[in-house]
């Protein structure tokens, strides 16, 4: 640190006093009132880290050289997931050719993510079901229902 600098220690309230005399706000009352995490979701990532996960685990190399499906069912793999299925896209998802879906857990009624491979074959992307996917996730919800019974 240069001589000259001077390091000054912050102590003390983080808001303006006055605003610390009117009491905590409305937003931060709510906030602490509520908990951290319901008991449901105690244990479980959100899903949208869980789809980063997946993301990450996918190669684009590795469909190239094996496959849509194989390349999904590995990343699955990797990240403690299991690849279900894939089919055509068929218009469900714009400029999408192939659609995988991936069971990320078990648990609550099962938590699933999709994969969607680009209409030119040269991208790859998570994501989480909408509208016109949910149908996708209710199948897959199915498929898991009659796995579980084998």
């Amino acid at each position: 640190m240069a001589a000259d600098a001077q390091t000054m220690p912050v102590y003390g309230p983080t808001r303006p006093f006055d605003m610390i005399a009117a009491g905590p706000t409305p937003l931060a009352s709510r906030v602490l009132a509520e908990p951290a995490q319901t008991p449901q979701n105690k244990h479980q990532a959100p899903l949208a880290l869980d789809l980063v996960e997946l993301d990450l685990a996918l190669d684009l190399s590795d469909i190239a050289d094996r496959g849509f499906a194989d390349a999904v069912a590995d990343a699955a793999k990797v990240i403690g997931g299991e690849f279900l299925f894939d089919l055509p896209a068929s218009g469900l998802v714009e400029e999408a050719q192939r659609i995988a879906v991936v069971c990320l857990s078990r648990d609550n009624g099962g938590r699933f993510g999709l994969v969607l491979l680009s209409a030119g074959g040269d991208r790859v992307e998570t994501a989480e079901a909408d509208e016109a996917t949910a149908g996708l996730v209710q199948f897959a919800r199915a498929f898991v229902a009659v796995l579980e019974k084998l």
